[in-house]
């Protein structure tokens, strides 16, 4: 019996997926699953000889036309089909009518958690050690139960262990590899048979899907190399080209945080997070980008969540979306004597901040390939994505990069930080390391600097080169990056937005030639209306981004306060299972917050304002005229149930 494997195969540059030639074999007959997996068993015939094969890099497979080919991982097996140009685990599954079909949901959550550096954008390689573990735990794996059971299988359970134990997994993440979960693989698998959508950037080619029937999405695009080893605590750099099509399916890992967190987003977690998401109506030709920077400060949270990037939302509005993920927390905000010795500008941190500036470069330089006009360029964020905003209004870095911003509960208080302050807030993290020099620093992995900073706050610092001085002096002497500005709070906000609506931005409005705007949001969920709940601390995104279920993020990361207690609202079990809604049941907090014919109008209302600024710089609708603010008018907009001009903003809070 011949054999063929990984060692005949012509690899690809990174391992980036394209068809090559296969020694003498020529081309492979077919390629299994869209998101190719590499390193699986084939038992087939061909040319007219019984073989046993392994798939390519890029997935391919070689078996003649009308034979039956068994894949198996080691010998672990899979299933069987006829050879065809593209086989799926919906071929290998008997009576499968899709992708929901538990034994064809396990099989993915396995064959997804097998992946050698857990980046399904580059396909599923396994490698032969991995191979030769479930091998030996083969007997003891069954695709045949339900998905649940499945996750808890002990025999799994003990797979697995062997694999971390022998430590067969690659990538950025330190942390024991855990099982896929079987509802994101099914995801992961109908965006790879989907209708596929090719977008050129300067570093090769991302093959996005449909996200529906009007929305082209490419997931996990890089936008610069893994700040990673010797890139940790330096600025973003470009990312490494790569040859033939790069898969944009799959969502990229979170940044480095509290693991705590990771149930908020989707993808993974690790330092390699500096990726980003493009969402665009499938007719887009020049239209303004909006480019999304998520909330958490600097420290926290995630722009993978599925609200963020909801192809029923902005971009049904005639713009395209880009939702950017950066460095956090200490690998983004955190200065350190000797990283200002090396940096060649005598100052360090703001790394986070110059990812975002790298994604904006990556949107000047790219964007027009997905359908935007990189000359019309709104950035958006809240809370921390706000003061993210805000501070690059006020770098020379970021010249020219946007056009417009909107500040939904951003602050500029306190006052950004001296480089020295930031210095110390390093000398203090690298003491708990006990690390003495910049190789012991970034030879620690993400986890230990993670564990080692819950009560340090980094922060935006003057480091003499993303901000030469502070945001305040660079709007009183007029060197910022003066464009058309809307800012917005809601009606019980945090303090800290509340005063910079209240104080900081009359005094920016003094500082600018540009139209600036206020609104006041006022609108949350009918049912929590009702129970007497106003509009709290990023209660605006269930209505920017058209998502109801982000209620329940909200509510589980504690925003959603009852006046009348002072406390989070109590819910209750409303649907008899057992757990309240306090107690964590999603389907309470759904349920409790009641979503009407009413939430959905003023959510296209929202929508329309955003966009028209974006547009335009101008939120005004059709039907109605929103006036600039300034000191003399003291005008701002109600958005609730309708919009309503009104005075007296410093007057606006209860």
């Amino acid at each position: 019996m011949a054999v063929l494997n990984e060692s005949n195969a012509n690899l690809n540059k990174k391992g980036v997926l394209d068809m090559t030639a296969i020694n003498n074999y020529g081309d492979p007959t077919g390629i299994f699953m869209n998101c190719p997996v590499a390193g699986l068993t084939c038992q087939t015939t061909f040319q007219k000889q019984a073989m046993s094969l392994q798939t390519t890099m890029d997935g391919g497979f070689y078996c003649d036309p009308g034979e039956k080919i068994t894949f198996s991982v080691g010998s672990l097996v899979l299933g069987s089909a006829v050879g065809k140009a593209v086989i799926t685990p919906l071929d290998l599954v008997p009576a499968a009518t899709g992708a929901g079909d538990r034994r064809v949901a396990n099989m993915l959550a396995l064959l997804h958690t097998l992946d050698e550096d857990g980046n399904l954008n580059n396909g599923i390689q396994m490698s032969a050690a991995i191979s030769d573990i479930v091998s030996a735990h083969a007997d003891s794996i069954h695709f045949d139960q339900e998905t649940k059971a499945f996750a808890s299988d002990v025999n799994l359970k003990t797979l697995l262990e062997a694999l971390n134990t022998a430590k067969v997994f690659k990538g950025a993440d330190p942390r024991p590899r855990k099982l896929q979960a079987p509802k994101s693989a099914v995801e992961h698998f109908t965006r790879s048979v989907s209708e596929r959508k090719i977008a050129t950037t300067q570093a090769g080619e991302v093959k996005g899907y449909a996200a529906n029937e009007t929305t082209w999405q490419w997931l996990g695009v890089p936008y610069a190399k893994p700040p990673v080893g010797e890139l940790r605590w330096k600025p973003p750099v470009e990312p490494e080209p790569w040859q033939g099509v790069r898969d944009a399916i799959a969502w990229s890992d979170q940044a480095a945080q509290d693991p705590r967190l990771e149930r908020f987003g989707e993808g993974g977690m690790s330092e390699d997070c500096l990726y980003l998401n493009v969402t665009a109506p499938k007719n887009a030709r020049n239209l303004p980008v909006m480019v999304w920077f998520h909330g958490g400060f600097v420290t926290i949270l995630t722009s993978n969540t599925k609200s963020f990037n909801n192809p029923a939302s902005l971009t049904t509005k005639d713009v395209v979306l880009v939702t950017v993920n950066q460095r956090l927390g200490a690998f983004g905000y955190v200065a350190h004597p000797l990283l200002s010795k090396e940096s060649g500008y005598n100052g360090s941190g703001n790394y986070g901040q110059m990812d975002l500036i790298a994604a904006l470069k990556w949107v000047k330089n790219n964007i027009a390939s997905f359908g935007g006009d990189p000359g019309n360029v709104t950035l958006f964020g809240e809370s921390g994505g706000g003061r993210k905003l805000l501070s690059l209004m006020a770098s020379p870095q970021a010249k020219g990069l946007f056009h417009k911003a909107i500040s939904e509960s951003g602050s500029l208080i306190p006052d950004t930080r001296s480089l020295a302050d930031a210095e110390t807030l390093g000398m203090n993290l690298s003491k708990k390391l006990g690390a003495e020099t910049l190789e012991e620093l970034r030879s620690k992995n993400w986890m230990e600097i993670v564990a080692a900073t819950p009560a340090l706050v980094p922060y935006m610092n003057v480091d003499g080169y993303y901000l030469p001085h502070t945001e305040r002096v660079s709007f009183e002497t007029r060197k910022h990056n003066d464009v058309p500005f809307m800012i917005v709070v809601n009606i019980h906000d945090e303090p800290s937005p509340i005063e910079t609506l209240k104080k900081v931005f009359p005094w920016m409005s003094d500082h600018t030639d540009q139209n600036y705007y206020a609104c006041l949001f006022s609108k949350v969920p009918a049912g929590w209306e009702a129970q007497g709940i106003t509009a709290y601390h990023c209660d605006e995104l269930t209505y920017v981004f058209n998502h109801p279920e982000s209620v329940i993020e909200h509510y589980l990361l504690g925003t959603v306060i009852d006046p009348a207690t002072g406390k989070s609202l109590v819910i209750g079990d409303l649907n008899g299972n057992g757990i309240s809604g306090s107690a964590g049941d999603i389907a309470d907090i759904l349920a409790s917050a009641g979503w009407s014919d009413e939430d959905v109008a003023v959510a296209r209302i929202t929508m329309t304002v955003w966009t028209n600024f974006a547009k335009t710089g101008n939120p005004g609708t059709s039907t109605f005229t929103w006036p600039p603010y300034t000191r003399a008018n003291d005008t701002y907009v109600d958005l609730g149930s309708n919009l309503k001009v009104k005075t007296g903003l410093s007057k606006a809070f209860p």
